[in-house]
C-alpha cells in the first residue's frame, strides 16, 4: 500500500516537472487552463471575434462565485492575441490553483483602458476585490443629467463595442498536470440604428436638420451574466446626420433627398409589455409634432422574419444583430409606413402605420 501511494507521488511529480520543463522551454501546449473565445452569435452565423473584438477581460470566479483575479488580453504587439492567425486558444493560464471555476468575459474594440481613453460615453465596469460575489459585477453606461431632464447619453462619438460571455453554470474544472479547454462564445450588446426619412408630397423638401431623433430606454446597467438591472431612462441621440440626393442627368437639380442620422444605443430587450420597450422618437424641430413614436424592440424585431430558416425568437434575433435599417416615409409631419431594412439580404419589411386618422 505505501508502495503504491509512493507511486503515485512520483508520477504526479513527474507530470509538474514536465508542465515546469515546458515553460522554460516555450513549449506551452499541455499544461494549464486555456480559454478560447469566438464571436459567432451573430446572424452571419460566422466567427468574427478577430475582426472586431480588440481588446477582451476575463474574470475568474471560484466555484462559489467568489471573484480570484483577471486576466486580459488585447490586440497590440507587446499583447499579441494570435497565436496562429486566429483566436483559437487566445488565452492560456497557467497560474490558477487547482480547483473548479467560472469564468465571465467582457470585450471590446480596444483594450478596456484605451476604450477609457477615447472621446464619448464609456461602458464602466465595477473595480472588484479578491472575494467579491459575482453580482457585484456590474457595467454601467455613462450619462449626463440635469435637473427635471432625462439622463442623457453624450452623441460626440459612437459607442465602443461591447460584448459579453460566460461560461454558463456549470464550473470549469483546473489541474496543473492537464490541458483544460474552456470556450465563450460572445454576445454583442451595442447596437446601431441607421434612419432615413423620405417625404412623400415633394420629395426633394427634406433635410436631416428639420429633426430631432431619440430612443428612450432603460437599458444602461447590465449584471454579471449580461441581464439589465434597473435603471432610470436614457435618452440616445445621433452621432452623425447627413442628407444624400438624387438629381437630374446633367441638372444638378435635387429630384430627391433622404435625411439620415446614426445611432449608437445599448443592449435591446423585448418585454411583453410594450410599454416597457425602447421608444424611438422623431420630431420636427420647427412644428413640434412628432413624426413618429414607435415601440423600437417590436419593430426591429421584425426583421427576424427575414431568417425563417432559424426561428428565431424576438430576443435572439435582436441579440444575434446589431446594425439596424428603418426607412420612414412622411407626410405632414407624419410617418405612412416605414420598412425595416437588412441590407445584406437586400431584405425590407413595409410596416403601415395603423395609427393614422
Amino acid at each position: 500500500m505505501k508502495l503504491k501511494k509512493y507511486l503515485v507521488a512520483l508520477v504526479s511529480l513527474a507530470m509538474l516537472a514536465s508542465c515546469d520543463m515546458m515553460k522554460e522551454d516555450e513549449d506551452l501546449t499541455n499544461c494549464g487552463l486555456f480559454v478560447t473565445f469566438k464571436y459567432d452569435y451573430n446572424l452571419q452565423r460566422s466567427d468574427m471575434f478577430g475582426d472586431h473584438v480588440g481588446g477582451v477581460t476575463l474574470y475568474v470566479f471560484d466555484s462559489d462565485g467568489r471573484f480570484v483575479r483577471t486576466y486580459e488580453n488585447n490586440n497590440i504587439p507587446s499583447m499579441a492575441m494570435m497565436l496562429d492567425g486566429t483566436y483559437t486558444h487566445a488565452m492560456q493560464i497557467m497560474d490558477l490553483p487547482d480547483g473548479k471555476y467560472r469564468l465571465i468575459a467582457l470585450a471590446n474594440q480596444k483594450s478596456y483602458e484605451a476604450t477609457l481613453a477615447t472621446p464619448g460615453a464609456k461602458y464602466r465596469r465595477t473595480q472588484l476585490a479578491q472575494g467579491d460575489e459575482n453580482e457585484k459585477l456590474t457595467v454601467t453606461l455613462d450619462r449626463t443629467k440635469k435637473e427635471g431632464a432625462t439622463a442623457m447619453v453624450s452623441n460626440v462619438a459612437p459607442l465602443d463595442t461591447l460584448w459579453h460571455g460566460m461560461t454558463g453554470v456549470e464550473t470549469v474544472e483546473v489541474r496543473s498536470s492537464d490541458k483544460t479547454i474552456a470556450n465563450i462564445s460572445m454576445v454583442r450588446d451595442t447596437k446601431m440604428l441607421t434612419i432615413g426619412l423620405h417625404n412623400l408630397d415633394d420629395p426633394a423638401d427634406i433635410t436631416t436638420e428639420e429633426f430631432d431623433y431619440f430612443i428612450i430606454d432603460k437599458n444602461g446597467k447590465l449584471a454579471y451574466n449580461n441581464s439589465l438591472l434597473a435603471d432610470e431612462d436614457l435618452t440616445y441621440t445621433p452621432f452623425y446626420k447627413w442628407d444624400t440626393d438624387n438629381s437630374e442627368l446633367n441638372s444638378g437639380v435635387a429630384t430627391e433627398r433622404t435625411a439620415h442620422a446614426c445611432l449608437t444605443f445599448n443592449r435591446l430587450i423585448w418585454h411583453e409589455k410594450s410599454d416597457d420597450n425602447a421608444l424611438l422618437i422623431i420630431r420636427n424641430r420647427t412644428t413640434g409634432k412628432e413624426v413618429c413614436a414607435i415601440d423600437l424592440a417590436y419593430f426591429l424585431a421584425q426583421g427576424r422574419n427575414a431568417y425563417d430558416l432559424f426561428a428565431y425568437s424576438r430576443q435572439e434575433y435582436l441579440d444575434r444583430a446589431y446594425d439596424f435599417y428603418m426607412d420612414f416615409f412622411i407626410r405632414n409631419d407624419k410617418w405612412q409606413y416605414a420598412e425595416v431594412r437588412i441590407n445584406v439580404l437586400s431584405w425590407a419589411m413595409r410596416i403601415q402605420n395603423v395609427d393614422l386618422e
